[in-house]
């Protein structure tokens, strides 16, 4: 039995959810996010009626997410929320079949890194995979982790891909 780790854009695409009860899965913050709101936190509430169910996920999860979001260039690209959603999916993985709806591509890309299948809500999934690096638009150097300014010129840096990988598999 597969189980679906949503994000809020998942919970939130207006599209009906069909899934037997205790299949859907999402973490805290996902819920403080939709709250703020409260047409969308009345659409959360109602998903919980129909089985999602909202687990924390652990710290090794956390950081082997961290491992590969550096690894992959896209740690600045993930908010706390998504590296949680991420974790989530990397805990339940062990026990069985997972897949995590969502349309935020960063995520679809770390989830592509560490084997974790995923499905876009009201868009199509990333078809290829990226792996992201910050260089300098001045002297054109290359650096693996995110600086405010390039160390060798002081010019701004930019995120550029290093690597790309062509999808062969549907996800």
């Amino acid at each position: 039995m597969t189980v679906f780790v949503l994000d809020s854009s998942a919970v939130l695409s207006g599209k009906p959810i069909t899934l037997s009860e205790g299949n859907m899965v999402t973490v805290p913050s996902v819920e403080k996010e939709v709250a703020k709101n409260e047409e969308d936190y009345r659409i959360f509430k109602y998903l919980m009626e129909k089985g999602l169910q909202v687990f924390i996920p652990s710290k090794e999860g956390v950081e082997v997410v961290e491992n590969a979001a550096g690894k992959s260039g896209d740690m600045r690209r993930l908010s706390q929320v998504d590296k949680e959603l991420l974790a989530l999916a990397v805990d339940l993985k062990k026990k069985g079949d997972v897949c995590i709806l969502t349309d935020d591509y960063s995520i679809q890309n770390v989830a592509d890194f560490l084997g974790i299948r995923y499905e876009g809500v009201s868009q199509n999934g990333i078809s290829k995979r990226f792996v992201w690096v910050y260089q300098c638009t001045g002297c054109k150097k290359v650096f693996k982790e995110y600086m405010s300014s390039c160390p060798v010129c002081g010019s701004p840096l930019k995120m550029v891909v290093k690597k790309r990988f062509t999808l062969s598999r549907k996800r």
